[in-house]
Formats: C-alpha cells, structure tokens, sequence
C-alpha cells in the first residue's frame, strides 16, 4: 500500500504503530522510542500491554484506505464478478430454515469473529457499534442465527443470542426484541418476560399484542383480559389476523409492525399458550 494514498489519520495511527513495533526490536530501540518519557519502564510496558489495542484500531483505519477502496471497485467492476448474482445465490441459500443454513451462518460468524468483529472491537466500539457501516453485515447474521434458532424450536440457544444482541445493539434497529418476547412466552418467563418489556417496550403492536397474550396466559378467559383484549384490537385492529393461523392472510397490504411481528415468530408464541388463538378472534362476526 503507497503512503501517499493514506490520510492524515491513517498516516498518524500507522507510525504511532510503527514506533511501537521498532521499540520491542531490542532494548537500545527500546530506550531511544521510550526514553523521552519519565519512567522509561513504565512506558515500555504499558506500550506492550497497549500493542493489542493499537494494531486493531490500525487495522480499522486502513480499511478505509482510498487504494482499498478502489482495489474493491476495481474487482466488482470485472465482467466475472456478478454482484447481484452471487447476492441473490446467497440470499437463497440464507431465506432456508434449515441446519444446513444454521451451519453456513455459524461458519460465516466465525470467520467475521476471528477476523473483524472480535470481542476486543467490541468491547473498544460498544457505544457507537450498532450505528457503524461495517458491523452491520454482523448484526444481521445474527440476527438471522437466532431467527433459525428459532424457528428450528431451540428456543434455548436463540434466547442466549437475542440476549447477547440486544447488550451490543440496545437501539434494536432489527427488532430482535419481538423475537426475545417470544421466547420467553414459550419458555413461560413471565418474570423476564416482563423485564423485558419495561426495558424495549414502546407502544407499538408487537408490543401490545405480547402484553395481552401475556395476560392470557397467566390469567385465563375473564373480565380483565377481555377489556384488555377490547383495547388492543382498537389501538391495533390488525391483530385478529394473527388468530387465521396457518389461513393466514396475505400480508402485502398489511403493515410493517404486522409483517415483522408475524416474521420474529409470532404465530409460535401464541399457539404455545392453549386456546389463546380462539380467544383472540371469539368475539369477532
């Protein structure tokens, strides 16, 4: 890579890396790269315990190097190289909810892991890592590993995962939260149920359609949960269509709150607690 292409900041963050390195070279590099602090010692061994941190954000400034960036659109332009068609190939093998894509996805989050998003980037990045471009592929996949957790009834396993990505991404732009709801619902934790709710909750239908089930199943068929039942269908009319079960409706004209509850397992959820989906849709004509 020619420095010439580099930034300031990369050029920077390249030689504070540099310095480092040639300083554990030998102790006369040593005293001539440390010497001009007070405690040449101390210095040096601080440097060490630092080398970690400074090779990682060395490596995230050179991945925006303008040379990286134009070696990258060179290679997407070359006629052998079809983006969309490699996209929608890999796209069909992730919609699968199969163990073969649940393997293929663990693969892919162990190599990103090891190389990218490993727990020391993590832990350097928490407050801003869910907004950073890069990350974003990450949050995805696990995203989707806990959807086939899931929907492949490890409702264990998914849990741990949903849980873990709501610590690093507690602004929940992919609405795990409505996944983690119905886990819980599944599993019966009412008390983490709850917890989660008052942590996540906004007045939204997943939201409020996990609330009422929630009641139902804890309290059964009486005089609350049927006015708690009357207030949810008139701030959100849609969720009777939940009650069609596996007559579902066609969900293209229905709304994204719907969409994406029903997509994070509601359907799941509810035929998990008896007798809840005849409920829901009993006083309908």
């Amino acid at each position: 890579m020619k420095k010439s292409t580099l930034s300031d900041k990369q050029r920077l963050q390249l030689r504070e890396l540099t310095n480092t390195l040639v300083g554990f070279k030998s102790y006369l590099n040593a005293q001539n790269v440390y010497s001009q602090c007070d405690d040449f010692a101390e210095s040096a061994v601080f440097a060490f315990q630092n080398l970690e941190a400074c090779i990682s954000k060395t490596a995230y400034e050179m991945r925006f190097s303008e040379e990286c960036i134009s070696e990258a659109d060179e290679l997407n332009a070359e006629p052998s190289f079809n983006r969309r068609k490699i996209e929608n190939h890999l796209n069909n093998i992730l919609s699968s909810d199969s163990a073969s894509t649940l393997k293929l996805v663990n693969e892919l989050l162990i190599v990103i892991e090891r190389e990218l998003i490993t727990p020391h980037f993590i832990e350097q990045y928490i407050n801003e890592l869910e907004s950073l471009d890069e990350v974003q592929p990450y949050l995805i996949l696990k995203t989707r590993k806990a959807q086939l957790l899931y929907n492949l009834e490890d409702y264990d396993s998914a849990k741990v995962e949903l849980e873990v990505l709501l610590k690093i991404a507690p602004s929940d732009y992919y609405l795990n939260r409505y996944q983690l709801y119905n886990c819980y619902i599944i599993q019966k934790d009412w008390k983490a149920l709850d917890q989660a709710l008052e942590q996540f909750g906004c007045n939204d239908l997943a939201y409020n359609a996990t609330r009422l089930l929630s009641f139902y199943a804890q309290n059964g068929n009486n005089s609350q949960s049927d006015l708690l039942k009357r207030e949810t269908k008139n701030l959100f009319p849609e969720v009777i269509n939940i009650a069609l079960g596996s007559a579902f409706v066609d969900l293209k004209n229905k709304s994204d709150d719907l969409k994406e509850y029903i997509n994070k397992g509601a359907l799941k959820a509810w035929r998990s607690v008896d007798g809840s989906l005849f409920w829901l849709k009993a006083d309908e004509k």
